[in-house]
């Protein structure tokens, strides 16, 4: 039996691949990219992510989704978080893109490290059913982390998984993550802070003023956002300053490309 596990390389992520994997389901993990995304340069795999497969032994594939990731930011069917976050098209997206995937790799099911009450916008109960439906994905997803406090998905109906082996985490305390992980002898994980760019109240101040007067814009005008200091001068002229001779290079080389 193979799964596919949603890894973005966090503690979550990693324990909910860990539980799957001590019930001898084989894993094959994938970590999708995109440039908002805090853990990785330009057009690199995330670190995180790979030095989570290391640990867990487990395959990994990245995708990087940022130019079709565009459009979500731009136009997001179900709103934005409490800044710029598009989080619930943003799944919706990611697990069309796994299913397509998973059809193609014979897998039958997908594991996340999603744990339920954690992020207000995406994983609440209304919104996971939500994701799951819009996705094609109902039942299929497996959040091992939240499973004993939501109704039993496919893998545990039928046979795949035990499901009480499973758990019941719920809210925003780290605590349980942390016990299960020293119990596992995992101790290598990045902090909970972080992932996405959109998430962070100055980019997405900017990433707002961006919308608003270039709405066709490019992915070399987010990488602009991500340095210096920006003065919006009018509505078709911004001033973009490097704090010091290495942003200042960085700000010719994309402003050049853009």
């Amino acid at each position: 039996m193979k799964a596919l596990a949603l890894l973005s390389g966090g503690l979550d992520s990693t324990l909910a691949a860990k539980v799957i994997l001590e019930q001898g389901i084989e894993l094959e993990a994938l970590n999708f990219l995109t440039v908002f995304c805090t853990c990785t340069n330009r057009g690199a795999t995330c670190l995180a992510s790979q030095k989570a497969v290391e640990t867990l032994g487990i395959p990994l594939k990245v995708f990087n989704i940022s130019e079709e990731y565009l459009e979500i930011v731009k136009h997001p069917k179900h709103g934005y978080g409490s800044n710029m976050n598009p989080c619930i098209d943003c799944r919706i997206f990611i697990m069309k893109k796994t299913k397509a995937y998973m059809e193609k790799s014979g897998a039958s099911f997908i594991v996340t490290g999603e744990v339920l009450g954690e992020r207000p916008m995406s994983q609440r109960r209304d919104a996971m059913r939500l994701i799951e439906k819009e996705a094609g994905l109902e039942g299929v997803i497996l959040r091992p982390l939240s499973a004993k406090l939501l109704p039993p998905s496919v893998p545990e109906k039928e046979g795949w998984i035990d499901r009480e082996r499973l758990l019941n985490i719920q809210g925003r305390s780290r605590n349980p993550q942390i016990e299960l992980a020293a119990l596992f002898g995992i101790q290598d994980y990045p902090c909970p802070a972080g992932g996405c760019l959109l998430t962070d109240p100055a980019f997405a101040r900017r990433i707002k003023d961006l919308i608003t007067h270039d709405p066709d814009f490019s992915i070399n005008d987010v990488h602009l956002l991500k340095m210096g200091r920006h003065f919006r001068i009018s509505p078709v002229v911004k001033l973009v300053v490097g704090r010091n001779e290495e942003e200042n290079q960085k700000i010719q080389t994309f402003s050049q490309e853009a």
